[in-house]
């Protein structure tokens, strides 16, 4: 049983086909990549709003049981 040995064309067209084949991939991870940043930087601004949200409820609450105490 004989095997053919690979010449440099058919190497050249093999990496051609990769080549394509790697360049597709990568715009699709580079457009995944790019909705995942947009997700994070969405779940960043929640945080925020609800730190400052929550902190704020707190510094109500305080005032409002420093009042009562005071007066």
């Amino acid at each position: 049983m004989t095997t053919k040995k690979a010449t440099a064309n058919d190497v050249a067209n093999d990496l051609a086909k990769h080549e394509i084949q790697c360049a597709e991939r990568w715009k699709t991870a580079f457009n995944e990549f790019s909705d995942i940043k947009e997700e994070i930087s969405n779940i960043n601004s929640t945080i925020k709003t609800a730190t400052f949200s929550v902190f704020g409820f707190i510094g109500a609450v305080l005032i409002a049981v420093l009042t009562s105490v005071v007066l």
